[in-house]
Formats: structure tokens, C-alpha cells, sequence
């Protein structure tokens, strides 16, 4: 069976941590909403690691699919699950047309979720993503 590699290869968990690192203050969201992006990207691995998912992979990626909402619906704030809900729909549309996700495709969604805890609007938080995109693929 081929693996086939569907998410970028960068981990979105570090990446927010990494722009949300550079945020004034701290905030402890930051941190639930990178757990909550692992288990996403973990889902995508698995799910569509394969052009024929296998029944374990279709549970153990909708387990991390579970997680990655049950996590971020613990900060009881619906924007982030309804940024967390369009991810998983943008990415499984991308997939079913035969693509690979790309950072680029979920760098808008990125950007709201940091948006939503930065406060600031989503184009200076899409430049903190962007930025560390760079380093995150620099040190890898």
C-alpha cells in the first residue's frame, strides 16, 4: 500500500505556536488551539494517507478529528470551532479533488484562529503565519 503525503509537512502546531510566540502578553488559548491543529493534521495523516482508507484509518482519523474539536471546544468560544469546522471541510475538498493540502490553503484559517486571540485583524495575523511558516520549514 502507498503512502501518500496529504498535509504539509510542517507541523501546523508548531507553526501557530511559533506566530503566536511573537504576541504581546500570554495567553494560554495559544497553546489549546496548537493541541487542537496536531490532532487536525494527525487526522488528515491518517484519513488520507492512502487513495483507499482503510476502515482503522478512517476511525483513527476521525478520533483525531474528534480530539482536535472536543480540544478546541474547551475554550467555549464557537468561533474556534467554527474556523476548526471549515479546516477539516477545506482540506477534505482539496483532497477529494486529488490534491495535497498546502500550508497555503490553511493559512487564512490559521490567521483567523490567531486573529481571534490577538485581537488584531486577520491580515496582520496571516503575516505572523506566513513568518512562521518561514521558520518552521528553516529549521527543518
Amino acid at each position: 500500500m502507498e503512502v501518500i503525503r496529504r498535509t504539509p509537512e510542517a507541523s501546523l502546531k508548531e507553526v501557530f505556536l511559533r506566530a503566536a510566540g511573537n504576541l504581546p502578553g500570554k495567553d494560554n488559548r495559544c497553546e489549546v488551539v496548537a493541541e487542537a491543529l496536531g490532532y487536525l493534521q494527525e487526522g488528515f495523516d491518517v484519513h488520507y494517507a492512502t487513495r483507499t482508507a482503510t476502515d482503522e484509518a478512517i476511525l483513527v482519523g476521525d478520533n483525531a478529528y474528534a480530539w482536535a474539536v472536543e480540544t478546541i471546544a474547551r475554550l467555549d468560544e464557537p468561533r474556534f470551532v467554527g474556523v476548526a469546522g471549515r479546516m477539516i471541510r477545506d482540506g477534505t475538498g482539496e483532497i477529494l479533488r486529488d490534491n495535497a493540502v498546502s500550508l497555503e490553503l490553511w493559512t487564512p484559517h490559521l490567521a483567523q484562529l490567531l486573529s481571534i486571540i490577538s485581537g488584531e485583524d486577520e491580515e496582520r495575523s496571516a503575516v505572523r503565519i506566513s513568518a512562521a511558516i518561514g521558520e518552521v520549514k528553516g529549521a527543518s
